[in-house]
Order: C-alpha cells, then sequence, then structure tokens
C-alpha cells in the first residue's frame, strides 16, 4: 500500500518544500533528500519535471525586479536555469578556488547577479565570500595574462574590478593595513593612468553619431602607438549570456578602466586631505585678513573631506520595500522604478545594447536617465607630470617602478553645478547639429542663451529650443504635441530582438521588386508573406520584446558653472556639454569663466554616470587640438545635491 502522503496534491507538495527551503538566504538542500525518497517525488518535484517549484525557490532566494524591467518578461524555465547557474556560481565562491576552470564564468554571473541587485543578491554573495575571493584573485592573478608587464584587459579582469567596486565597504577599506592598501592601487594604477592602453568609452569619444554606417567612404582608423592603437574601437568585445534561458543575451565586456577609477580614489580617500593650518579658518576669516584673490580656506579643505567623490554602491536589506511609503498601493511598474537595482538600468541597458559600432539598436533602451547629472557635483581629478608621463609613453614596456611617483601624480578638486535643457520632438523643433569633441560635440559657431526655464542655441542663423529639465517638475513631454507620438499614434514604444534583421530583410525585398518589369507587379510569387526571409513572426518564443513610454527627448544639452564659494576656493568656471544617445557618453568642456583668467586653459571631460551616483571618466586638454595621443587624466566625482 502507497504511502497517505503520495497522494498530497501536488500543490501542496510544493509548499512543503518551500517550507524545508528554510532560509532562503541558503541553498535549498532539504530538496533533494525528499527527491531520493521515491521515484513519484523525483518525477514530481525534479528539476526538469517542475519548473513551477524552481521559479518560486528562486524568488524566494534571489531578486528578479530588474530583469522584468530589463528583458521584459520571466518564465518559469527561465528562472529555474537561473536559479541553477546563480547557486553554481556561489558554490564556486565558497570553495574559494580563484585557480578553478570556471572563475571567468562565476564572475560572469555575479556581475549580472549585482546589477540585479535589490538585497537578496548580494545578501548571498556577501555570505559566500565574494568580496575577499575578488580581492584574493585581484592581488594573485591580475597580471597573469600581461603583455610587456601590462596586465591585460580581458573579461576575467574586466569583471574582477567590477566585483570589487560593487562590493567595496567603509569596513573593508579600514579593515586593511596601509600595505594591503598600498598593493591594491599599484595593482590597478595602469588602468587608471593609461587610456591608450585601457579605453575608457565604448567608442571613442570623437564620434557623436553611431553607429557608424557601414558603407563609409573611409572606415575608422586608430593611430598606431607603442601601446596599440590609439583610440580603441571595441566593436564586438562582448560575450553571449544565457541569461533566464533567453539564449541570445550579448552583453559588452564592461570598461575595467572606469571600474579601477572608482577603486583607486575610494583606497586614496580613507586618508583624509591634510589642512594647513597656515590658511585662513574661514572665507569671512579670509576676507577680514584682507585676502579677496582664489585660494582655499581651512573650511574648503575639510569640506574636500566631508564628502566621498567615489559613493561606494549602498546596501539594501532584504526586503527593501519595507521602507517605501504606501509601496502596497504601487502598481508594479511604479514597484519595480523604486527597486534599488534601478540604479543600474542605464549601465547594464549600455552593456546589452553598444557591442556593435556599426549595427543599428534593434532593442532600444535608455542609457541615460533624465535629470542625473542636474544638481551639485564635488570630484577629484588626477594630473600626471607631462615629461614623466611623457617618458611611459615611449617604451612600450611598463616601468619597473610604475607608480604615482614615477609619473608625478598629483590631484586637484572638482565642483560643478550643472543644468539639463531638453530637445523635445515637437514641430518644427530640431537639436543643433553636432561637432566635434573640443567643442563638446556642438558646432565652433553654436552660441547658448538662457532665458526663463529654458535655452535657446544659434549656430550659424538657425536657432534651436530646448527646455530645462527639473527633477520632479512637469514632464516636459506632451503626447499632444510630439511628433513621434504623432507618427505612431500612441505613446508606447515597442522594440523586438529582430526588428534590424526583418527590416534589413524587407529592404532587400524591396529592392528585388523594384527591378522586377513592371508587367510582374501583380505575380502573387512576388508578395512579402510568401517570403520566409521576411516573416515577421518569431515563433519561438524566446525573442525579446522591450516596452517604454515615449519621452519625446531628441537632445539633452548641459550648462553650469561653479558655485561662487567653490569658486573662491579651487577658481571660477563655466561649463558646457552634451551627452552621446548612443550609449550616454557624457562630454563637458570647462572654460575659465572671467578673461582674466585664460591661462587656466580649456578642459574637456567626458565620461560615464555610473549607478546613477558617480561621474566617471577622463580629462583631457585643448593646448594640442591637432595631438592624436595626448595627455589625460583621470576624473570621479559624485552627487552632492
Amino acid at each position: 500500500m502507497s504511502s497517505p502522503i503520495l497522494r498530497l496534491p501536488l500543490e501542496l507538495l510544493e509548499k512543503i518544500v518551500l517550507e524545508l527551503h528554510g532560509d532562503p538566504a541558503s541553498p535549498p538542500a532539504a530538496v533533494l533528500p525528499l527527491l531520493l525518497t521515491s521515484k513519484y517525488f523525483y518525477r514530481s518535484l525534479g528539476f526538469q519535471y517542475n519548473n513551477h517549484l524552481y521559479a518560486s525557490l528562486f524568488r524566494l532566494s534571489f531578486d528578479s525586479s530588474a530583469p522584468v524591467r530589463r528583458l521584459g518578461y520571466l518564465n518559469a524555465p527561465g528562472l529555474c536555469s537561473q536559479l541553477r547557474s546563480d547557486y553554481s556560481a556561489i558554490n564556486c565562491i565558497r570553495r574559494g578556488d580563484i585557480h578553478a576552470d570556471n572563475v571567468p564564468q562565476t564572475f560572469w554571473t555575479c556581475f549580472s547577479m549585482l546589477l540585479e541587485n535589490d538585497g537578496k543578491n548580494r545578501c548571498q554573495l556577501d555570505a559566500a565570500g565574494l568580496p575577499d575571493f575578488v580581492d584574493s584573485f585581484i592581488r594573485e592573478r591580475l597580471y597573469e595574462h600581461s603583455v610587456d608587464g601590462w596586465p591585460a584587459e580581458n573579461d576575467i579582469n574586466s569583471l574582477a574590478l567590477w566585483l570589487l567596486w560593487l562590493t567595496i565597504t567603509d569596513d573593508r577599506l579600514s579593515a586593511q593595513t596601509p600595505a594591503q592598501r598600498a598593493q591594491m592601487t599599484r595593482l590597478i594604477l595602469p588602468f587608471v593612468l593609461m587610456p591608450v592602453r585601457y579605453p575608457a568609452y565604448l567608442a571613442p569619444h570623437t564620434h557623436y553619431t553611431l553607429p557608424l554606417p557601414s558603407n563609409l567612404p573611409q572606415p575608422p582608423h586608430s593611430f598606431l602607438t607603442l601601446h596599440g592603437p590609439y583610440p580603441q574601437y571595441r566593436n564586438g568585445f562582448s560575450r553571449v549570456m544565457p541569461l533566464y534561458h533567453v539564449k541570445s543575451i550579448e552583453l559588452g565586456i564592461p570598461l575595467a578602466s572606469v571600474a579601477a577609477k572608482l577603486i583607486y580614489f575610494s583606497h586614496r580617500e580613507v586618508f583624509p586631505v591634510g589642512v594647513p593650518p597656515h590658511l585662513p579658518r574661514t572665507r569671512a576669516h579670509a576676507l577680514q585678513l584682507g585676502l579677496h584673490s582664489v585660494g582655499p580656506t581651512q573650511e574648503d579643505v575639510q569640506e574636500l573631506n566631508d564628502h566621498k567623490v567615489a559613493t561606494f554602491v549602498p546596501k539594501s536589506k532584504w526586503e527593501w520595500w519595507d521602507d517605501i511609503k504606501d509601496y502596497n498601493s504601487l502598481g508594479s511598474e511604479a514597484r519595480s522604478k523604486l527597486a534599488p537595482s534601478a540604479r543600474w538600468d542605464d549601465d547594464w541597458n549600455r552593456l546589452a545594447d553598444c557591442n556593435s559600432l556599426f549595427t543599428p539598436l534593434s532593442l532600444k533602451r535608455m542609457h541615460y536617465t533624465p535629470g542625473l547629472l542636474s544638481g551639485l557635483w564635488q570630484g577629484r581629478m588626477l594630473y600626471p607630470d607631462d615629461g614623466l608621463y611623457g617618458n611611459v609613453m615611449q617604451i612600450p614596456q611598463i616601468p619597473p617602478n610604475f607608480n604615482e611617483q614615477s609619473v608625478g601624480l598629483t590631484a586637484a578638486p572638482v565642483f560643478i553645478r550643472l543644468r539639463e535643457y531638453h530637445c523635445m520632438d515637437v514641430y518644427p523643433n530640431e537639436p543643433v547639429h553636432s561637432g566635434g569633441i573640443q567643442n563638446a560635440w556642438f558646432p565652433s559657431s553654436a552660441r547658448f542663451h538662457e532665458v526663463t526655464h529654458g535655452l535657446a542655441i544659434t549656430c550659424q542663423e538657425r536657432s534651436s529650443t530646448y527646455n530645462e529639465y527639473v527633477v520632479g517638475g512637469p514632464d516636459l513631454h506632451d503626447e499632444s504635441r510630439c511628433r513621434g507620438c504623432e507618427y505612431r499614434g500612441t505613446s508606447e514604444m515597442i522594440f523586438r530582438e529582430d526588428d534590424v534583421r526583418y527590416l534589413a530583410a524587407a529592404d532587400d525585398a524591396l529592392a528585388e521588386e523594384d527591378s522586377e518589369d513592371a508587367e510582374n507587379d501583380d505575380d502573387d510569387s512576388n508578395d512579402d508573406s510568401s517570403n520566409p526571409d521576411v516573416d515577421m513572426a518569431s515563433g519561438d518564443g524566446d525573442e525579446l520584446v522591450i516596452t517604454r513610454k515615449c519621452d519625446g527627448i531628441l537632445d539633452i544639452v548641459l550648462l553650469g558653472e561653479t558655485d561662487h564659494r567653490h569658486g573662491q576656493a579651487w577658481h571660477h568656471y563655466k561649463f558646457f556639454g552634451r551627452i552621446r544617445e548612443w550609449d550616454g557618453l557624457v562630454a563637458l568642456v570647462r572654460v575659465p569663466a572671467h578673461p582674466a583668467s585664460a591661462s587656466l586653459g580649456v578642459w574637456i571631460f567626458t565620461g560615464y554616470v555610473v549607478g546613477g551616483q558617480n561621474f566617471v571618466g577622463n580629462w583631457r586638454t585643448t593646448t594640442h587640438p591637432g595631438e592624436l595621443v595626448t595627455v589625460e587624466g583621470a576624473f570621479a566625482m559624485s552627487k552632492r545635491e
């Protein structure tokens, strides 16, 4: 006679398994003994037989709001597949073998988990020992495949640096010895200081319009240096990832230099900047002493120490929604946008979309969230000595004593208060056309005129109107006047993974049709619906479909300046810039605010907003505009208000 438990409905058996799971932060170890109890249990509850059960286990143990936002759907087989992948990575980390064969795949999985983290994923990885695992990997293996002594920029090194940054905390930094911090900064320094070897952008900043046309009269080329081609075109620098049972997710290898800069500045900020005792205490004190010229006070230097330029990724608790007022009354879309992982949507989108410099995007996602740069930013920029840095550029091998002192590295503060202006898709408005990077992608003839709640940019007697974007203010998008919404008949934009392939096939079919004799126009054999190459149906159920609302934004322009009190300490500047739509790359030009300070020079800052809170990239001067390779330096900023 069979046991009564075998006659229980499957739904109750699944609930028993979920109860046996116990701590969701631990692997479901109790499931295996139950599966071995009988063939019935194995066939009812086994991994390959019960997708629904293991999808429920995934939702209990891991975060899922981010993949829903980014991929458009999550099915049970996809969640089951990801459950196995995530636990495989966790087991690899727990074993602690940094030389294991599956470390590269483990790093990819961990990186994806942290970009999807709402609290559960990071808790799982921290408990498994990921921070120590990655720290050990970098200290022991970062230079394993070095070229001329320089560490390689491959996926495993890049991912290791990103994983270190994504898990770094004040407590971990404070627990390190000075020797350990010095070792880490020395190891990562090449990624920070050598943009000629380690690119800072997904595509060279010399291009504003991307992707590049495939029929260019002259293909893009780089200047050959002793350190390799510059600038580097990272076309196809990506890996195909089996995320959530979707077969064709291609993720770009993240830029090692960006993570390295954040790690470097975070390590250097452990020790505060010394406050010179000879400086006046405050600005008022300086004026009492008759000091009216630009220069810092003790209060200004202390302000540098009070705010981090490399803001750590905040930890989220397991049930992150508990602190959100009226969370249960919100819709699913509003809830998802409030999730901690939403801060990484732009970063994930650019890795998913910006891998080919010649292929148009089919899944058009946002790569910059409007309003991110509005407000006050504080940062630091690194200056290498021109002569010492030039010596490094003259030999391909890494110098035996390559460190901060060998390149004469110094640092200076940066303060910027920025405003965003958006060109909206309203007739007859058009964005100003593009120019070179030396002018932040604006034509050299562009002139800016700020008015109440707006901006007019004139260029060669043509004027373009931009509206000021205020975070939390009124929506600038008017569906009734938006040309895009009018053309579609709706504000909802739907993008399918295979749109580009279908459109290309349709274009080919139309070209063939145009070449036919007019007398064959009514021949049924030419009907596109019978041509399998132009079939619009996916058929496999795995095609990605992304839906998002039209925002009507054609172009985003930035204007700003140094606040007066910061200018009194660190010089007065004005800024203007633009955002590259293709990947969200930001270009800012800094010019002295007063003609008498022209000797301070014109500087170009180019970089990405990372995690919604850090602006990271490289600066360069316009002193030698004809030089293809010139002195560059790293910068990092964080948002103050």
